[in-house]
């Protein structure tokens, strides 16, 4: 724990996250409802398969749209999600074998999902020997920032203890076990992209333009908390599958809008209300796959550009450097308080309305300019960084031969969440 004091910022964080939570474990049941009955083209409003892949038959996915009542507010929402489902590994073992690979396979999964693939799920890209570079993160990193005890006030974890996340099993045992905890999550690899010629001339003429692509340095908070640890060992006496499953381990999590105002209306930092959840399954024989889920309200806005020029200067200076200098910090906060700052506009949907209007929605069937697009694409991109967040875990899932370290010390790296 840490004594710090909370800075303003902090206290609207922190009173941000009840909310945030609520309405995130309202959109997860609903969703769990929809998905217990497993005929998604049917059960969703507005189904639609998002990915095609080649020679993996068992990685797919499907996007929705729906309406969903909000407890904080006790009104219907639009929302909008995508379910992935992906094969993760298979335990290899000669066909004679007494099964006790399959078992193996089970425990070692348990372990390395509840305890330790939030502490090493983001890596570095190789780099040339010679080079000084540290090379590029990539995949899906996790810091604790924030928590708060079932008897308690919310506290901050000091910052030695930031990277070495906490075994999810703590929010269901001890003398006084966790409510929620908030995580921060970078966004490796994400960027501001402009096309110069603009989407639809460049539909019109057939020819990708030049694109302008500024690096942002951009995260989300997300509050975890009981309702989203997966610690599941499923009865199998009974079952008529030829291969059932038998444990589910996974988390997930709602977000939290960062307090500061962000050039995104839909994006990193600005998805509340919202939550994810990624659960691993490990069948009898030693299969595992993985299903991950997330679904979010649909957005009024895109971009959200302040009318005021030097606001939005902060907001990209935060964007691009991952925060605005310190001795920008009191201009900051003297702009912050002036009456066109809070006046935001978004030039990305108004624009598509418009085009759809004025050709009688040829923009939206013929060139896909549509609002429902627009978020079908961030959807997708959404769905890309998981799969190769997962798919990268991997190497490191494979290169520790007993995660229970038993066998053998697990690494330091490993302990500490210090894989970066």
């Amino acid at each position: 724990m840490s004594t710090e004091e909370f800075s303003e910022i902090e206290d609207r964080l922190m009173d941000a996250v009840p909310e945030a939570l609520k309405d995130g474990v309202a959109l997860l049941e609903w969703w769990q409802e929809k998905d217990a009955k497993n005929d998604p083209e049917n059960v969703y409003e507005d189904f639609y398969e998002e990915t095609k892949t080649l020679n993996r038959p068992d990685d797919k996915s499907y996007g929705f749209f729906g309406d969903v009542e909000l407890p904080s507010s006790g009104k219907e929402v639009r929302i909008n999600g995508n379910v992935q489902e992906m094969f993760y590994d298979e335990a290899k073992a000669p066909p004679d074998y007494d099964g006790e690979a399959d078992e193996w396979m089970h425990k070692q999964v348990s372990e390395f999902i509840l305890k330790y693939f939030m502490r090493i799920s983001d890596f570095r890209q190789p780099t040339p020997a010679e080079s000084d570079d540290q090379g590029t993160q990539a995949g899906f990193g996790y810091s604790q920032v924030y928590y708060k005890r079932t008897n308690g006030e919310p506290e901050k974890f000091e910052e030695k203890h930031q990277e070495k996340i906490v075994e999810l099993t703590a929010f269901e045992e001890g003398d006084n076990p966790y409510e929620w905890i908030v995580l921060k999550n970078p966004i490796h690899g994400f960027g501001f992209g402009f096309k110069l010629l603009g989407p639809l001339f460049e539909s019109l003429i057939g020819v990708s333009g030049p694109e302008v692509k500024i690096p942002a340095k951009v995260f989300n908070y997300l509050v975890i908390s009981r309702k989203f640890v997966v610690n599941e060992q499923p009865d199998v006496s009974k079952s008529k599958e030829e291969d059932p499953i038998v444990g589910r381990y996974g988390f997930g999590y709602a977000f939290v809008n960062d307090p500061e105002p962000s050039v995104y209306g839909y994006g990193p930092g600005q998805l509340q209300p919202a939550f994810e959840q990624m659960i691993w399954e490990v069948r009898k024989s030693g299969k595992v796959g993985v299903r991950a889920a997330f679904v979010a309200q649909e957005p009024r806005d895109i971009l959200k550009l302040s009318v005021d020029p030097m606001a939005w200067g902060f907001q990209l200076t935060k964007a691009v450097g991952g925060q605005v200098p310190g001795f920008l910090q009191p201009v900051k906060r003297f702009w912050d308080d002036l009456p066109l700052t809070n006046m935001t506009f978004d030039p990305v949907l108004p624009t598509v309305a418009f085009l759809n209007v004025v050709s009688a929605g040829q923009a939206a069937r013929v060139f896909g300019l549509s609002k429902d697009q627009i978020i079908k694409q961030a959807l997708f991109l959404h769905f890309l960084q998981h799969y190769q967040a997962i798919l990268g875990s991997l190497q490191t899932w494979r290169q520790i031969k007993d995660w229970s370290g038993q066998e053998e010390p697990l690494p330091e790296w490993v302990i500490s969440g210090k894989n970066s």
